[in-house]
């Protein structure tokens, strides 16, 4: 093939594929979870049937458990699917191992740093809640990067580090 005919394909694809998922719900397939799991699903689905019917948040409140036990299972099974997905295609040039350590090292750090987040954001008032949401909503949100470990100015090759006076320290 050539060039000129692989760059059109690529382009034609590269369209194709453009923002397809964008706004749409990304799907697991039912058939990968366990009969358990399933069973899980399906009495939370007659939990939350009874509720449309009734109304009545008793049935919510008793079944708390199972339900958020239904999310617990759901959020697992994506987060096992991201911490599969990221490094496969981080490291296809041959450093997946590598990589996988250290995306595994942020990512649960990240949650972990998130957990704490949330467990302060709840010891908030409405009224701080409230504040916190009209900030954002007026000026936009701020990320910035926190500084972890190696940069240009602490960056040690591993062999220099074995007479490094660094590792008396």
């Amino acid at each position: 093939m050539k060039t000129r005919d692989l760059a059109r394909r690529v382009e034609f694809l590269s369209k194709t594929l453009r923002n397809q998922s964008s706004g749409s719900i990304i799907r697991l397939d039912f058939n990968s979870f366990s009969e358990a799991e399933k069973l899980l699903f399906a009495k939370v689905d007659e939990i939350e049937e009874k509720y449309r019917q009734t109304g009545s948040e008793e049935d919510l409140v008793e079944n708390a458990d199972l339900i958020f036990k239904n999310r617990e299972v759901i959020l697992r099974r994506v987060t096992e699917l991201f911490c599969y997905t990221v490094p496969m295609a981080l490291g296809s040039d041959g450093t997946h191992e590598i990589v996988e350590y250290f995306f595994r090292q942020h990512f649960y750090n990240f949650e972990a740093d998130l957990s704490e987040c949330l467990a302060y954001v709840r010891t908030w008032s409405e009224k701080d809640r409230e504040e916190f949401l009209l900030d954002l909503k007026q000026n936009g949100a701020f990320f910035f990067r926190l500084p972890r470990g190696f940069n240009e100015h602490n960056d040690k090759c591993v062999g220099e580090l074995n007479n490094s006076k660094d590792l008396d320290k």
